[in-house]
């Protein structure tokens, strides 16, 4: 019989435990870390690295992110030994950021603390993430942007936007990305398996499916082991 397996899994930005809640449904314990304070000007990667302490899975263990979350496990496979990473609605460089956003989240990692606030609540309407919700998971989405840190989502724009990605993966990479994805669109990425209908939200708003895509993906490396 194969061991039993942890699931290490990233918010996105500006999100926490929440918004992988559909999630714990997958028949394996699930393990969100939580943010950490990001040091002044510090890289993705760099963060990533201090972001490994924080782990406490047992082997074997799988890592996963949605977002800014699947760069940060992409980030963090170079220092650890998962069986595979799955990029949720993510991409492996800043290149799959549409330009817009990319330009947009440059700006925001430059707005001084003080006018941050203002600043992110002129820009949350024309989100496209905040668009495609509605009812409990608009809810949880605005209840997570207000508890979110100014200090780390100015930070994570400016490191995501300007992120080079992994070159050389350490473990097998699983993307799974939504076709009307507008942060990360589709034709800027080439994913293992594209969610018809699905935006940047997927892991709320087609969670059957993003899970069955996931345990069907854990099962055949099981299997291996």
């Amino acid at each position: 019989m194969a061991p039993e397996p942890t699931l290490v899994f990233f918010s996105g930005l500006a999100a926490d435990q929440r918004l992988l809640a559909a999630q714990r449904a997958l028949p394996w314990p699930v393990e969100v870390v939580p943010w950490i304070r990001p040091q002044p000007r510090e890289t993705l990667s760099s963060y990533a690295e201090r972001m490994v302490e924080h782990i406490h899975a047992p082997s074997p263990y799988f890592l996963g992110g949605v977002s800014l979350g699947g760069m940060i496990a992409l980030e963090v496979s170079r220092w650890t030994r998962p069986q595979a990473v799955f990029l949720i609605a993510s991409a492996p460089s800043a290149r799959g950021i549409a330009p817009l956003w990319r330009s947009v989240g440059r700006l925001v990692g430059l707005m001084p603390l003080p006018l941050f606030g203002a600043g992110l609540a002129l820009l949350k309407p024309f989100s496209p993430a905040m668009r495609e919700l509605r009812g409990e998971h608009l809810e949880r989405v605005r209840e997570m942007s207000r508890d979110a840190s100014p200090q780390f989502v100015r930070w994570a724009c400016r490191a995501a936007t300007t992120w080079t990605g992994v070159d050389l993966p350490h473990a097998p990479v699983f993307h799974i990305h939504g076709d009307r994805d507008r942060v990360m669109p589709l034709r800027r990425l080439k994913p293992d398996y594209i969610v018809r209908g699905g935006g940047h939200m997927i892991v709320m708003t087609h969670a059957e499916e993003v899970n069955r895509y996931l345990a069907d993906r854990v099962r055949a490396i099981l299997q291996k082991l």
